[in-house]
């Protein structure tokens, strides 16, 4: 039995890679304007983000349903295949809870394991990324799956964004909730645990929250993938990378983009960077 990983369309992942690793992305959901459309395949990120800052309504998202993730598993199942399933945080979707569903109405649930990664974005796309590269090495089915759990802790996403507005609107402001007092002039900081987001710093410009992602992702250090992510405006990404070119060479740092499922919530003019640490 081959292993096949699959996730959904909040990892981020970039298309190259996907492809490479033969990873299974099922869509999200976004709704815009009373449309509703599958997340980077009816619709792509130029399109949404025009949209996003229109005087339309204000999107919203949906995880992919029961059904979605069962025609995926009983497909891959059929084919004789197991299947590792590494999801966004349970905490910011309902994503994991479909898959759960799918697993217990399949005739073998064993050959289905589900993780939710309580991460979201190019972090979880990280942590899929490792999944894949221990199938690629011939890790049984069993330990890619414990050992994707057991390594969850090394993988962060810091976050830049130009407002909270967007986070706000949506629902998903977590504790960055202790931002909002100070909401206008800052392009607040944000990070990845426990599943939601937390708030980090509240720099005052966008050259500051970019120096700061950029110190806070060296402390991470040293580090065995890192990716940098953009919503609007992919200029600073070479900056970003020749500054972590201590940490990975500038030709090994993953280059992604905020999808419209993340990008609901993270608006416009947002800055990612994602690491996977090396193993103590």
């Amino acid at each position: 039995m081959s292993v096949r990983i699959v996730t959904d369309s909040s990892a981020d992942l970039p298309i190259d890679l996907v492809d490479q690793h033969q990873i299974t992305v099922i869509p999200c959901y976004v709704v815009v304007d009373d449309q509703t459309f599958k997340d980077g395949i009816e619709i792509k990120p130029d399109d949404f983000y025009v949209r996003l800052q229109s005087e339309g309504r204000t999107p919203t998202t949906a995880q992919p349903t029961v059904a979605d993730f069962q025609a995926v598993y009983q497909d891959l199942v059929g084919q004789g295949h197991q299947v590792i399933s590494i999801h966004v945080s349970a905490k910011l979707s309902g994503t994991y809870n479909s898959a759960e569903q799918a697993k217990a109405s399949l005739e073998d649930s064993s050959q289905v394991e589900i993780i939710d990664s309580k991460l979201a974005s190019i972090a979880l796309g990280l942590a899929v990324l490792d999944a894949a590269a221990m199938v690629a090495g011939g890790t049984d089915f069993q330990e890619v799956a414990n050992k994707v759990r057991r390594d969850l802790g090394r993988h962060h996403g810091l976050f830049a964004l130009d407002t909270l507005e967007y986070l706000k609107k949506g629902g998903r402001i977590g504790k960055a909730q202790a931002f909002m007092g100070s909401i206008l002039s800052v392009k607040p900081i944000l990070k990845l645990q426990d599943g939601e987001a937390h708030p980090v710093e509240r720099p005052r410009n966008r050259e500051r929250a970019m120096r700061r992602l950029i110190e806070l992702t060296q402390d991470l250090g040293p580090v065995e993938r890192l990716a940098v992510i953009h919503s609007t405006d992919p200029d600073p990404l070479a900056l970003l990378k020749q500054e972590l070119s201590g940490l990975l060479p500038v030709g090994q740092i993953i280059e992604a983009r905020f999808g419209s499922t993340l990008g609901t919530y993270i608006g416009p003019d947002a800055l990612g960077i994602a690491v996977t640490q090396a193993a103590s």
